[in-house]
């Protein structure tokens, strides 16, 4: 049942009018038989004629369309090959505002950057986390133990599967949903550790954002001032800045308090809810209101899954 949803989803314009063409086709071949049966199958390929015309041509170009989820950038929201419709006339009546789920035209540079685990169609989905004119920055998360900084991937590697979620929180840890309070964690560590938290956060136009939604705090500065070699990804973050300050998508600003980046005109900063397995503007850059096409509506696939999505 997934792949056939999927595939209607993605049904070409030029798929569904030659589907319409042979279905009218057939009903007049059938019509000009003029027995009862053939009249009753000609009718029906009409109707599906009709019906296919409406779905593919009329309401799924300008007002909802469904959307498969390709990647587990948005879990726990969002998981890989839930089935949604997208709402595609909000925004031709508002912009979007911080905290909308949007589905957009994935830019080349996310394509090139996330290859086909992240984009595997040119549409990719996104939680809108500032607008034009926002002032943002993220503190990345992290623990010490005995003053040693520990990120995500060491607490992970040492208290919990590969694919287990880890967040920081300020007075424990969730690994794979278990708290794991200092004491706990010094217990594992063989006793006598100082163990301080430090959980990650975005802060946006002064006041820190608040997001029950993510699967992990984030762990990755931004923007990167000093790119880290023990993260390549903290490079790739650092160019998408530099390139989107000299494009006049972001702005730097240094003046007073932490750098932050300042958004431009018609550009929005999105990013997944697994914050920390997402390639988003933090890597490929500032996205282009122009390029969105809707709002994240309602899953209504598999059975199981069918929920409004906030």
């Amino acid at each position: 049942m997934s792949g056939i949803t999927e595939w209607l989803a993605n049904l070409s314009w030029q798929t569904v009018v030659i589907v319409i063409i042979v279905l009218l086709g057939l009903r007049y071949a059938l019509l000009r038989q003029g027995s009862p049966a053939a009249k009753s199958v000609a009718e029906t390929a009409e109707s599906l004629a009709i019906a296919m015309g409406l779905v593919f041509l009329i309401i799924r170009p300008l007002f909802v369309q469904a959307f498969f989820i390709p990647s587990e950038s948005m879990v726990p929201t969002l998981l890989v090959q839930d089935h949604i419709l997208v709402n595609k006339t909000v925004y031709h009546m508002r912009d979007p505002r911080p905290g909308d789920i949007v589905v957009f035209k994935a830019p080349p540079e996310a394509v090139e950057l996330s290859g086909a685990a992240e984009c595997r169609s040119v549409d990719s989905i996104k939680r809108d986390i500032a607008v034009p004119g926002d002032e943002i920055y993220i503190r990345p998360g992290y623990i010490t133990v005995n003053g040693e900084r520990w990120n995500h991937d060491d607490i992970r590697n040492a208290f919990a599967d590969p694919d287990d979620s880890v967040k920081v929180k300020s007075d424990a840890v969730l690994v794979a949903g278990k708290r794991l309070t200092a004491g706990d964690l010094s217990r594992r560590f063989g006793g006598d550790r100082e163990i301080e938290f430090h959980p990650g956060f975005v802060v946006r136009n002064g006041e820190r954002v608040n997001e029950p939604y993510l699967a992990e705090d984030p762990d990755i500065a931004y923007p990167i001032v000093e790119p880290q070699l023990s993260e390549p990804g903290t490079y790739q973050s650092q160019r998408s800045v530099r390139k989107a300050i000299s494009d006049g998508s972001l702005k730097m600003i240094r003046n007073s308090g932490p750098t932050r980046v300042k958004l431009g005109p018609g550009e929005l900063l999105v990013m997944g809810d697994n914050r920390n397995r997402s390639s988003d503007s933090r890597f490929w850059g500032p996205l282009d209101r122009d390029r969105v096409m809707g709002r994240a509506m309602f899953v209504f696939w598999p059975i199981s899954r069918i929920k409004w999505i906030r």
